[in-house]
């Protein structure tokens, strides 16, 4: 990703957790062009080793929906921002990801968000016991495979109702963007990643 990055910042500060000093964060803004500037932060204790990583964008403060319809090999580059409140849809297989207690912000493309949600898919296989969960798991994960090998068309769907996630597109004709109300902002959910195809029915 070109940008125009300054040097890392770390600063000292008390853990959130144990309250440790011996606790820093890194940060960077990163100016992207033709794009928002990103401001990146990593916090890390080396006491009770907690860690947290979060990205927030620096000029859309509204709630926000990006929908981005890739359909070729260089479509699946575009970047995703995720900031640890944002959740990601892809509708056409039927996952998403959304944000938890736990959640983290991150830069990724989305090929790379795919192959993530096909790990955690894989987890759920490890413990699978049932012969049609683990059908129903199996066939996610070719599923997957066979969108990002065929660079099939697929839409992400980036929401965020404090507007800190976006898309970073590779072809910007192919990117909607749509204020959310605050009535649609606050009926967005929390929790984990979810496989809607795969869920008993």
């Amino acid at each position: 990703m070109n940008s125009n990055e300054n040097d890392f910042e770390t600063i000292d500060t008390p853990c959130p957790v144990c309250r440790s000093t011996n606790t820093k964060v890194t940060q960077k803004i990163l100016d992207l062009p033709h794009f928002s500037e990103l401001w990146l932060f990593n916090l890390r204790c080396s006491d009770c080793h907690f860690k947290y990583n979060d990205i927030l964008n620096l000029s859309v403060k509204e709630p926000i929906r990006y929908i981005y319809h890739a359909e070729n090999v260089k479509d699946y580059s575009t970047k995703i921002v995720r900031a640890a409140n944002g959740s990601i849809r892809f509708p056409q297989i039927g996952a998403m990801i959304e944000p938890g207690p736990n959640a983290e912000g991150f830069i990724n493309n989305i090929e790379g968000v795919l192959r993530d949600i096909q790990g955690k898919a894989r987890l759920l296989l490890r413990d699978a016991t049932e012969e049609e969960e683990i059908k129903r798991v199996t066939d996610f994960i070719k599923l997957i495979d066979k969108y990002i090998e065929e660079n099939l068309p697929i839409d992400v769907i980036v929401e965020d109702p404090f507007g800190n996630s976006s898309i970073i597109p590779f072809d910007s004709s192919k990117l909607e963007t749509i204020q959310l109300t605050l009535e649609e902002a606050e009926k967005l959910k929390t929790g984990f990643i979810i496989f809607e195809d795969i869920k008993d029915k």
